[in-house]
C-alpha cells in the first residue's frame, strides 16, 4: 500500500495493526510514517471530542481502546523504529512524548491504566536507548527495574546482549541474575514468547562466541530445539546457520544433540523433548 492510500486511512485500530505489521517485517522507515499519520489521525479526533464536548455534545468513537492508548502508541512504534535504525536521539525524544500522558482531557478508569502502562514502557525504552547508546553505567538500575517487572526482562535482556556485543562489554554477573526468569521462557507454548526465547539463545550465543565457543554452542542448541517447538522456521535457520559456522568446536556430544534435533524435523515430529542445557 502506497503513502497516498494510507493517507486516506483514518481507522486507528487498522492503523496500530498496519504499523505493528510493518515492525515485525522490520519495514522501519515505513512504521515512522504510518505511524506519525497515526498521531494526526488520533489527534484530530481527540480535537473534535473536545470541540463536541464544549457544546455539551458527545461524539461517538469506533475505536477498541481507550483514545489516549492511540497517542500513546504512535509514539512508541516510532520510537522503537528509531532505536533500531540508530537514531538514538530522536527516539529519546518519542519516549518522552508517551512517558506522561496525564494531559490528555477526558480520562476515564480504563484510561488511567493506559497513561500509567505507557509510564512503564517509557521507563524500559529509556533504559534500553542509554544502553544501547554505550552508557553500561545505568546497567545496575536497569537489572532492577526488569527484576520488579520480570515480563519485560526476556525481550530487555536482548536488547542488553546487543549493547554488550556491540560495546565488547562482559556480563555475565547481570545475566546470572536474571537467569531463572529466562529459563522459564523456554517452557511457554505461545509463538511470541517461544520466538523471542529463541532470539535470546542466538543473541547469548553471539555473545559467548568469543569468551567460550563451547558455551555458544550450547545455547544454539537450545535455541534450535525450542524453535521447533512451534516450527519457528527463522529462528531455527538463524541458529543452524550460526551453530554450522562454530561446528568445528562443538564437542561430540552437542554434535549428537544437534543431530537428533534434525532427525525430528525431518521425520516431521510434532512433539520436542525439553533439552536442558547449562547456558
Amino acid at each position: 500500500m502506497g503513502d497516498l492510500q494510507i493517507q486516506n486511512i483514518t481507522n486507528l485500530d487498522y492503523l496500530v495493526q498496519m504499523t505493528q505489521m510493518a515492525y515485525k517485517t522490520e519495514q522501519f522507515e515505513r512504521v515512522i510514517h504510518i505511524a506519525e499519520h497515526l498521531y494526526s489521525c488520533a489527534h484530530d479526533t481527540y480535537k473534535q471530542v473536545q470541540f463536541l464536548k464544549a457544546k455539551n455534545k458527545k461524539k461517538r468513537l469506533n475505536i477498541n481502546r481507550p483514545l489516549v492508548y492511540y497517542f500513546g502508541i504512535s509514539h512508541l512504534l516510532k520510537g522503537l523504529a528509531l532505536q533500531k535504525l540508530e537514531r538514538y536521539h530522536e527516539s529519546l525524544e518519542c519516549i518522552d512524548k508517551y512517558q506522561e500522558l496525564g494531559w490528555f482531557i477526558g480520562l476515564d478508569a480504563d484510561g488511567q491504566v493506559v497513561v500509567d502502562d505507557f509510564r512503564m514502557f517509557a521507563q524500559a525504552n529509556r533504559y534500553s536507548v542509554h544502553i544501547l547508546m554505550g552508557n553500561k553505567e545505568v546497567l545496575d538500575e536497569y537489572i532492577t527495574f526488569l527484576l520488579d517487572h520480570p515480563e519485560e526482562i526476556i525481550p530487555e535482556c536482548i536488547t542488553i546482549l546487543e549493547a554488550a556485543i556491540a560495546h565488547g562489554w562482559q556480563i555475565d554477573e547481570y545475566l546470572e541474575k536474571i537467569l531463572p526468569y529466562n529459563e522459564s521462557f523456554a517452557l511457554l507454548e505461545e509463538a511470541e514468547n517461544v520466538s523471542l526465547f529463541v532470539h535470546y539463545m542466538y543473541c547469548l550465543a553471539l555473545y559467548r562466541m568469543p569468551l567460550c565457543k563451547s558455551d555458544a554452542i550450547d545455547a544454539l542448541i537450545r535455541g534450535i530445539a525450542v524453535s521447533c517447538k512451534i516450527e519457528l522456521e527463522a529462528g531455527f535457520r538463524k541458529c543452524c546457520a550460526l551453530f554450522e559456522s562454530l561446528r568445528d568446536s562443538a564437542t561430540e556430544n552437542q554434535v549428537v544433540q544437534y543431530k537428533n534435533i534434525l532427525k525430528g524435523v525431518i521425520s516431521n515430529e510434532k512433539n520436542y523433548a525439553y533439552i536442558s542445557c547449562h547456558v
